[in-house]
């Protein structure tokens, strides 16, 4: 249901399509064999962007939260990192049945369900519409490390989602202009 990759970008060509439907399609075909996949979230990892020109715009472009990550900035942080320790609880089966907050895969079509009904006003609309004019305005230095912001439909359409998803879980049945605020931080 949840999928982790590590180092996405030094995924082989064969590979990084395969996950283009299994992302798009949530499927995997094996030979002959076409296998549905109950995919509700995948994450990925890498210690570098997608370098330019490689044909990994397509797979980069499925990715709707992006968070790049820096080196800590101040030594007291550093120090604080530093001193944590690696407690790692380790799960086993039955642990993993008794945890109270566990979703149900019942409980996420519902939910699901649910989210498809939070309404996403003019407002928000216009808002969204002035972004993305804006994002086509920007014009970015080719030395930088991001060479241009390129927002697709597909992905808009996942954004929209998101932004019910963040309603939903705020108990609102109508997505306001605050949902927005984390979406747009993501975009650049």
């Amino acid at each position: 249901d949840v999928v982790f990759l590590d180092e996405i970008w030094k995924a082989g060509p064969a590979i990084q399509n395969t996950l283009l439907t299994v992302i798009n399609e949530k499927i995997f075909r094996n030979g002959n064999r076409v296998l549905q996949l109950p995919l509700k979230l995948l994450v990925a990892a890498s210690n570098e962007l997608p370098a330019k020109g490689e044909g990994l715009e397509a797979l980069w472009d499925r990715f709707i939260i992006r968070i790049e990550s820096r080196p800590i900035a101040t030594e007291a942080h550093f120090n604080a990192m530093l001193r944590l320790r690696d407690d790692v609880v380790e799960m086993d089966s039955e642990t993993e049945e008794s945890l109270p907050n566990a979703i149900s895969a019942t409980e996420y079509a519902r939910w699901s369900g649910e989210i498809d009904k939070v309404v996403l006003p003019d407002d928000v609309l216009q808002c969204i519409h002035v972004i993305r004019k804006s994002l086509r305005q920007v014009r970015v230095d080719e030395a930088a490390e991001r060479r241009n912001i390129y927002v697709s439909d597909r992905r808009w359409r996942n954004i929209a989602r998101l932004l019910r998803t963040s309603a939903f879980t705020q108990d609102r049945r109508q997505v306001i202009l605050a949902d927005l605020l984390p979406v747009y931080h993501c975009l650049w």
